[in-house]
């Protein structure tokens, strides 16, 4: 009889699978996460208990959404600031329409418009009048704040609430404890993976980010790649705002203040270099899963809210680093891979 013999399985396998997942961005914000979840869960167990996780996951859709969007315009080069303002305007706008009687489709319809007209006219800014995107989305912030506060005088919008408003809205649950905010932000990532990876448009989004001047000289057009970004920026802040309204059940005008912090924070976490040319839809919701957890943690601990702005600022910074630090291991590890 023949005996055949095995060799043990080799490890190099798993290593260069580990050393090829440390390296794509927002890794290391995910094993920050893996590593987070049981730790704070020991000091607070209902932080894993399945309501809480539901309510996690439905919460954070309303910070990953925006991001989604931010993270496009990291890609191609840029930052938006006027997030948080667009979310604010467009569920004021949509809120203001149900209420003088317009059809639910038409309000929600109307308030995304508001938010992509916003978007191209921070590109037109910016690609045409050649403003620095910091300085045109920073005024765009004040303008269309401003424009929500004259508009509504300081007093929220309310008795705007349709039956369905309350589905939309994610205040009624679609599938066990999950709403339909969820859903749509699924959607909303397949779809723009898809567009990323697959398609043309990622790839000009990617080589504008990483050298505009470049791009050009290879026959990409740079400020209509811009464009683009900022609409659909718009487009997916305007998304925020209109299922934001229908949550709170009241727009005041504030709603969305601080959201375009938020979103960098999130990208960031996730992956995208501020310095253009690279990101990941999956490392943003790693990032804004991330920053949710976090928030959560803090209220299931009491922390008082004196500290809450300088915990989240240390763990992000401390994530972060997390996910530099794995990054480059990865390359480090590559590099002195034998050819």
């Amino acid at each position: 009889m023949t005996v055949v013999s095995q060799n043990p399985p080799s490890t190099n396998g798993i290593a260069e699978a580990l050393q090829s997942f440390a390296g794509r961005p927002g890794a290391g914000i995910f094993l920050f996460l893996v590593v987070f979840l049981p730790v704070i869960s020991f000091f607070a167990p209902q932080m894993l208990q399945e309501a809480n996780l539901a309510g996690i996951l439905n919460q954070m859709v309303f910070i990953f959404i925006p991001t989604l969007g931010m993270t496009i315009v990291i890609i191609s080069g840029g930052i938006d600031l006027s997030v948080g303002s667009v979310i604010g305007l467009s569920g004021g706008v949509a809120a203001s329409l149900l209420g003088v009687g317009l059809p639910l489709p038409l309000a929600l319809m109307a308030g995304i418009a508001a938010g992509a007209a916003i978007g191209f006219l921070n590109g037109i800014v910016i690609t045409r009048l050649k403003v620095p995107d910091f300085v045109a989305t920073l005024a765009m912030m004040g303008v269309v704040r401003g424009v929500l506060y004259v508009w509504t005088s300081g007093v929220p919008f309310r008795n705007y609430m349709d039956p369905a408003y309350y589905l939309i809205g994610g205040l009624r649950m679609v599938a066990g404890k999950l709403t339909l905010p969820v859903f749509v932000a699924l959607a909303l990532l397949l779809i723009l993976t898809f567009v990323l990876k697959r398609t043309w448009i990622g790839a000009h989004f990617r080589a504008t980010g990483s050298n505009a001047e470049a791009a050009r000289l290879s026959g990409i057009r740079p400020a209509r790649v811009k464009l683009m970004a900022y609409v659909a920026s718009g487009t997916l802040a305007a998304i925020t705002g209109v299922m934001l309204a229908g949550r709170l059940t009241t727009v005041h005008p504030a709603m969305g203040a601080g959201y375009e912090l938020e979103t960098i924070a999130a990208a960031v976490m996730g992956g995208a270099a501020l310095s253009g040319g690279r990101g990941s839809f999956w490392g943003a919701l790693v990032g804004a899963l991330t920053l949710t957890v976090i928030q959560n943690a803090i209220n299931i601990l009491n922390i008082e809210s004196t500290w809450e702005n300088i915990i989240i600022g240390g763990i992000i910074l401390f994530a972060v680093l997390i996910d530099r630090a794995a990054m480059a291991l990865s390359r480090t590890a590559l590099r002195g891979r034998p050819h």
